[in-house]
C-alpha cells in the first residue's frame, strides 16, 4: 500500500528563517522525499524579484510553506507606528506578497498545497502582544480567503496555530517572557510543551495527498492551552 505521506518528487519552498522550527520542517520534510527549497526574504520590496529569479533556476513548486515569526512583547503605551509596521510585515504581508508572486508567476502548480505558520496567539488574548495577535489574525483570515479563492485551481492553503515550542526557548525574548512568567504558558498545556518535530510532521500531513479537501483550516497545536 503506498504511503500518502510519501512527498517523493515534490519541490517544496520553504519561505522562513534560520529557526529550529524550520530545520526540523526541513528535515521531516527531505525524510518524506521531497526536494525543500529555502528563501529568506524580509524586504518586501524585493520578494517578488528574488521569488521570480528563484522559480526561473528552481522550476515550479509543488508546496509552500511560510514560517516567519516575529513576536513582540510591549504594552501599548509603547506600539509605536514603526513597530506594528514591522510585526505586520514579518508576519502577514510578506505571506500575502509571497502568494501573490507565486501566482502572478505561476510557480505554484495548480493541485499545490500551502501551510503557514500561525500562532494560537490569533485567536486568544495576551498582554503586550496586540501587534503579534493581529498579525497572525490577519494572516488565518487570508488562509480562509485565499482557500476559496484558489480553489478552483485545487490549491488547498491551511495555517498552524502553535502554541509554545521547545525550538521556541532558544529565541532571547522568549527566555525572558518565561523567566518573567515563572513559565506559566507551559504549566498551563495539559499535555506539556510542543516538540519542533510534531510541527514538522503536521506540515508534512498538509502538504501530502492524504489531504487533498482539507483547506482554509487552522490546525491548533498548543499541548491543550487555549482548551
Amino acid at each position: 500500500m503506498t504511503n500518502p505521506l510519501n512527498l517523493t518528487g515534490k519541490k517544496i519552498l520553504l519561505f522562513g528563517e534560520s529557526s529550529g522550527i524550520d530545520e526540523a520542517i526541513a528535515s521531516q520534510l527531505n525524510e518524506l522525499g521531497a526536494s525543500v527549497v529555502p528563501f529568506e526574504q524580509k524586504d518586501i520590496n524585493l520578494v517578488e524579484s528574488d521569488l521570480k529569479q528563484l522559480a526561473k533556476d528552481k522550476g515550479t513548486f509543488d508546496g509552500f510553506v511560510f514560517t516567519l515569526m516575529h513576536s513582540d512583547f510591549r504594552p501599548l503605551q509603547f506600539v509605536k507606528p514603526e513597530l506594528v509596521a514591522e510585526i505586520l510585515n514579518d508576519n502577514y504581508l510578506l505571506f500575502v506578497e509571497g502568494m501573490r508572486v507565486l501566482r502572478k508567476s505561476k510557480a505554484l502548480k495548480n493541485g499545490a498545497s500551502v501551510v503557514a505558520l500561525s500562532s494560537i496567539s490569533s485567536i486568544r488574548a495576551m498582554k503586550a502582544k496586540m501587534a503579534f495577535c493581529s498579525a497572525k489574525a490577519a494572516l488565518d483570515a487570508a488562509v480562509r480567503c485565499l482557500a476559496i479563492e484558489l480553489a478552483d485551481k485545487s490549491i488547498r492553503i491551511n495555517s498552524i496555530q502553535k502554541g509554545v515550542v521547545d525550538a521556541d526557548f532558544a529565541k532571547g525574548h522568549i527566555k525572558d517572557v518565561v523567566s518573567i512568567n515563572d513559565g506559566a504558558a507551559e504549566k498551563a498545556a495539559p499535555l506539556g510543551v510542543t516538540k519542533a518535530e510534531e510541527v514538522a510532521n503536521t506540515v508534512a500531513f498538509l502538504l501530502s495527498d492524504a489531504t487533498r479537501t482539507i483547506t482554509g483550516t487552522s490546525i491548533v497545536i498548543d499541548g491543550g492551552y487555549t482548551l
